[in-house]
């Protein structure tokens, strides 16, 4: 059925005010259909399809139709595909740009099918059957527990295979609808419900394609990558459907509940997502979005009406460098477009946090938590390295010692990823470092450092008077086995090339 057809039924259903009964093409099931949704049920079963109905009604019809609406979005991949290659200076990433967005297409097109045709099914049928085969959708029955669980492959489909995509709800023996107040859960489940999900397949595609199709992904560079993805998502998605500028806008402009985090956004420090403890309590998913709302607004001032034919000249001037941090795009921007954005992007920083930055408070800072590390105060030293790291994040030295200063608090987790992200800056540059004092805990700190660094004999000669001092000690065990996993690796990487040229 093509999209026109689906409006003129809809239409149609809105004018008689009530639902169609209709035969199927197998005589013995009958098709309840509302707006978007069918039900297709065994003559016995229409008071359960009513019912099925009803919570269809109120729990699937609008994510369904955001998903309809994504279809429409994504009509022409190849061609959008194509907006964000241009867009990005990168014509040689078109392909993998309309690989995903297809895929996102064929998602959408699977889940329609799915939760727009509901098939009642009968529960003991299924059972004795061992479950059921609905297209794409495969319902598999477990004996021991009286379950049914459901798969749905929204991996790239033959169009057949999709039209012939069914969910299947099961009726009981007794005439109640199994899982019947799982459904909506389901359905949310899969499908989703906000809106924003309308901007996701470009979004994402355009975020993908700068971290892992460019290798832009510099931990502190993250106002560049969010920024410019949102940018040009909203660029390439009114221009596939210019109905969608309201909710471009809406989803992508600075909220209110954002201006009023306005004083706590630090763009200058802010980190990508994978350099995040994203368990810790002090993750605030509302300020995230406010970063996130702030550094679209400054790529999109920074590129205003401009923005297609600028935007390429500075990707291209970045060069898809992947120590490209904050000063290097910064000095790419300027040249193409005479603009400092390093001033600009201060001005998205805490006011104290700035003025830190010119008083060259982080040494202060860090000077004054070594002092307290002497004595011991861990939560006092760890605030103010924070502190330190919010005017100066790429302090590779101030990173490692609050990494140890957090483990000797418990903060393991949070330690862990301070290590993770201090061996990535090290990637980068040389840069000096040394702990505030000698510790089991830092030992550990340095041992992680080095395994990540590749450097596993200074690792296992750290993690040794630990495992002396604590045979047991989890995160020291768990490190050792890491390093003999890639130690096995790298022999087997030898033995294979000193025997590449005996055949």
């Amino acid at each position: 059925m093509n999209y026109r057809a689906i409006i003129m039924i809809t239409v149609l259903i809105a004018l008689l005010g009530h639902a169609r009964v209709v035969f199927a093409a197998n005589d013995s099931m009958k098709e309840l259909t509302e707006g978007k949704i069918t039900v297709s049920y065994p003559a016995e079963y229409e008071k359960q399809a009513k019912k099925v109905m009803a919570i269809a009604k109120s729990s699937i019809q609008t994510p369904l139709d955001i998903h309809s609406r994504i279809i429409t979005i994504l009509a022409d991949p190849d061609a959008t595909a194509k907006d964000i290659s241009t867009l990005l200076g990168c014509d040689d990433k078109q392909d993998e740009a309309a690989r995903r967005l297809k895929a996102y297409k064929t998602k959408s097109q699977v889940l329609v099918a799915c939760f727009s045709n509901i098939h009642l099914v009968s529960k003991t049928d299924a059972a004795a059957k061992g479950g059921v085969d609905a297209g794409l959708v495969q319902v598999r029955y477990s004996k021991d527990n009286d379950e049914f669980n459901m798969t749905i492959d929204t991996a790239a489909a033959d169009p057949s295979l999709i039209k012939n995509t069914y969910l299947p709800i099961f009726v009981n023996p007794d005439g109640s609808v199994r899982a019947q107040d799982k459904l909506a859960g389901i359905a949310l489940d899969y499908l989703g419900s906000s809106k924003s999900m309308l901007m996701a397949p470009i979004h994402e595609t355009v975020g993908y394609v700068m971290a892992e199709e460019l290798n832009l992904y510099y931990p502190f560079s993250r106002w560049f990558n969010e920024g410019v993805s949102g940018w040009v998502a909203r660029h390439v998605i009114t221009k596939a459907d210019p109905k969608l500028v309201s909710i471009a806008n809406e989803l992508l402009s600075v909220s209110s509940k954002s201006k009023e985090l306005r004083s706590k956004v630090n763009l200058y420090s802010w980190t990508q997502p994978a350099f995040q403890n994203l368990r810790s309590a002090n993750q605030d998913p509302s300020l995230e979005i406010a970063h996130t709302q702030y550094a679209i607004e400054a790529i999109s001032t920074l590129l205003n009406k401009n923005g297609a034919q600028v935007l390429p000249k500075i990707m291209r001037e970045v060069n898809f460098n992947a120590d490209a941090d904050t000063d290097t795009i910064c000095n790419a921007i300027k040249k193409v477009t005479g603009t400092d954005f390093r001033s600009v992007l201060l001005t998205y920083v805490p006011v104290d946090v700035r003025n830190g930055i010119d008083t060259n408070t982080p040494k202060k800072l860090c000077t004054r938590a070594e002092e307290l590390v002497q004595e011991k105060s861990w939560s006092d030293a760890a605030d103010r390295l924070r502190t330190a790291l919010q005017m100066s994040p790429q302090d590779v030295n101030a990173r490692l010692n609050l990494a140890w200063v957090e483990r000797e608090t418990g903060q393991k987790l949070d330690s862990e990823i301070q290590v993770f992200l201090a061996a990535r800056l090290l990637t980068n540059g040389k840069h000096s470092f040394h702990l505030y004092g000698d510790s089991l805990e830092g030992n550990y700190v340095l041992a992680r450092l080095s395994m990540l660094l590749g450097d596993v004999n200074s690792a296992k000669k750290l993690l040794s008077p630990i495992l002396q001092a604590k045979p047991n000690d989890p995160d020291a065990k768990r490190t050792m086995a890491e390093i003999a996993v890639l130690e096995g690796g790298n022999q087997t990487e030898q033995g294979s090339s000193s025997g590449a040229g005996n055949q």
